[in-house]
């Protein structure tokens, strides 16, 4: 059972990845077995090549962290010319880890969002949907019948946000992201995306496990988003 969780993010403090990856930690998790979360993060992908296994070593060495979660999205590309695979960017790090010691490097996994982190969120059109629909506009977005085809699901998503609310309306990563993510009525759909399964069973053990709704859970993660978005 995981206790303490690192995780190391190529977002701001206080950004969508953080808020996202903590409240799918709580909606995840058994009830009373939630882990303590420990994020760090690095505030650019370049930084997270560069600093994510001492970040992540110093977590399993001295916060003691069961499990140390390094997640990226594979956009943008490291390589150039772009590999344009997650595999790529993984062995990367992989030879970044080869010198720890056995007992740090077990702990430790990798997680690259193919292509990033909006993809889970399209992914769950029906979360979309329902915050996107007012009583006189209600919305049809759909997701995309393959989804990891699609190279930029941000742009897609902020596509959805100014056709159902406006020009004006785009959609904010640290506002939106978290809050879309509390509407998430079950795993159904985002569960067949393999990033998001890797994810769920690096934390769980398990390809489908029990998802908690939300309730008022997350409230403090999405009220930090709207502070950060101001």
């Amino acid at each position: 059972m995981i206790k303490r969780l690192g995780l190391v993010l190529e977002c701001d403090t206080g950004g969508p990845d953080e808020l996202v990856f903590r409240c799918l930690v709580r909606r995840l998790s058994r009830s009373g077995g939630e882990p303590e979360v420990f994020p760090v993060c690095l505030g650019s992908k370049e930084r997270l090549l560069e600093d994510a296994v001492s970040r992540a070593t110093a977590l399993v060495e001295v916060e003691q962290c069961d499990l140390v979660l390094i997640v990226w999205d594979l956009k943008p590309l490291w390589d150039k010319p772009p590999a344009k695979k997650c595999v790529d960017e993984v062995n990367l790090i992989h030879g970044l880890l080869k010198d720890l010691k056995p007992t740090v490097k077990r702990r430790i996994r990798l997680l690259c969002l193919t292509w990033e982190l909006e993809t889970w969120l399209i992914a769950e059109d029906r979360a979309v949907r329902d915050y996107l629909s007012t009583p006189a506009h209600p919305c049809d977005f759909t997701a995309p019948a393959k989804l990891e085809k699609v190279d930029d699901p941000k742009s897609h998503l902020n596509k959805a946000f100014t056709n159902f609310r406006g020009r004006s309306r785009r959609y904010e990563d640290r506002i939106e992201a978290i809050k879309l993510v509390q509407k998430w009525p079950d795993l159904k759909r985002v569960g067949k995306v393999p990033s998001f399964k890797r994810f769920a069973t690096l934390l769980t053990g398990s390809e489908s496990p029990a998802f908690h709704q939300c309730g008022g859970a997350c409230n403090d993660l999405a009220h930090q988003g709207s502070r950060m978005g101001v």
